[in-house]
């Protein structure tokens, strides 16, 4: 069985003939394996980015290839393989081929970028905005995601690796913050102060987040994976979620379904009280956060409480063991973690995107260690 095999089978709830291993190798890391720096060589293109994902990907040989949501194939009007970025001191700038810069910023953003921010600060402004956010909504459709190239990095990795590893590309959740984690407080408010507006809101953003699975699904990746990163019942009730965005995830994983992608799902926080809702949510893959904050996971008894109808991922910690620890501590970490494969679907990883700095020998310890020992018999 080869890795694309193995996947595919476990996120059918199905025992394949090795657990598979899948780091959670979204974000900065992979730039560092290709020798380069990720805040000055993310200004690309799709082909311009291959070269990024197969260093990662042949260093490693992982069971997936994860990928993001892609590069455009012009930027401000000019190709965008033809900008470069640059330090200067401790400063960083995006410079245009005729030579004009544009500051990048410590969070990854250009200064041009930064819009004025809108009053939020009474119940009437919040409801004024979300209505007018929904008046002013436009939906990017799949034909012209594909055809400005954002699936081009996608498309030549399938080329080359579809066959034979599995291909996925994880995305933001829409989520409920009516504005984002920016305005994070006023977007908490607004869940109390026009429920109904953030409702309406969160359905046309799901509606409009189908789009780029379509494109997508068009150039033959395998799984669709959104991170729902602020929905965790550490910052939101069960009940919150329950009421406001669990219809909308229901309806979207069918949706993925129907488009030939396995839907998956990434929750970041407290996950614990909501595993029997994600279970029946149409989701075929959970993958959680570290153990960290006032929260820590029970894999075997969350396996358990999936029935088989979710794979769960580990969660082996990313910025303190693999960071910081040697190699053998990361083998145990996945010797301990691989009692959850013993009572159902079960993928090896890594609660958190890897971080900068992370030794490789323990990326590859975590490989290794997964394809020794990761026989399971139930």
């Amino acid at each position: 069985m080869n890795s694309k095999g193995r996947m595919l089978t476990v996120l059918e709830g199905r025992r394949a003939d090795l657990v598979p291993v899948a780091p959670h190798w979204w974000g900065n890391y992979k730039f560092e394996i290709a020798g380069k720096d990720y805040l000055l060589d993310c200004w690309t293109d799709g082909p311009g980015m291959v070269p990024v994902y197969q260093a990662f990907f042949e260093r490693f040989r992982p069971d997936w290839l994860h990928l993001s949501g892609g590069y455009p194939r012009r930027w401000r009007g000019i190709p965008s393989g033809e900008y470069r970025g640059i330090r200067v001191g401790e400063r960083m700038f995006l410079v245009a081929p005729d030579g004009s810069r544009d500051e990048i910023l410590a969070d990854g953003n250009l200064r041009s970028s930064k819009r004025e921010e809108r009053d939020l600060s009474t119940p009437g402004a919040v409801r004024r905005a979300i209505d007018e956010d929904l008046a002013n909504f436009r939906v990017t459709t799949a034909d012209d995601i594909v055809a400005t190239g954002y699936t081009d990095h996608a498309a030549a990795l399938v080329r080359e690796y579809g066959d034979s590893v599995f291909v996925c590309v994880n995305v933001g959740a829409p989520g409920m913050l009516a504005f984002g984690s920016e305005r994070y407080q006023e977007s908490l408010m607004a869940l109390y102060d026009y429920p109904e507006g953030v409702k309406r809101l969160v359905w046309r953003r799901y509606e409009a987040a189908l789009e780029p699975a379509k494109a997508f699904a068009r150039v033959g990746v395998h799984g669709w994976l959104i991170s729902e990163d602020m929905a965790g019942a550490d910052t939101f009730s069960p009940r919150m979620y329950q009421e406001i965005l669990y219809p909308a995830d229901c309806w979207f994983f069918e949706q993925i379904s129907r488009l030939g992608l396995v839907p998956m799902v990434y929750f970041c926080g407290d996950v614990r009280p909501l595993v029997s809702l994600i279970r029946d949510s149409g989701a075929h893959g959970l993958l959680i956060e570290d153990n960290r904050k006032t929260f820590a996971f029970d894999l075997v008894q969350m396996v358990k409480e999936l029935q088989g109808k979710v794979c769960l991922f580990g969660n082996i910690d990313t910025t303190d063991l693999l960071l910081r620890g040697r190699p053998s501590e990361v083998e145990l970490a996945v010797r301990q973690q691989l009692a959850a494969a013993e009572y159902g679907p079960f993928v090896v990883a890594n609660g958190s995107p890897l971080a900068p700095g992370t030794p490789p020998e323990n990326v590859q310890a975590m490989v290794d260690a997964a394809r020794r020992y990761g026989r399971v018999s139930w």
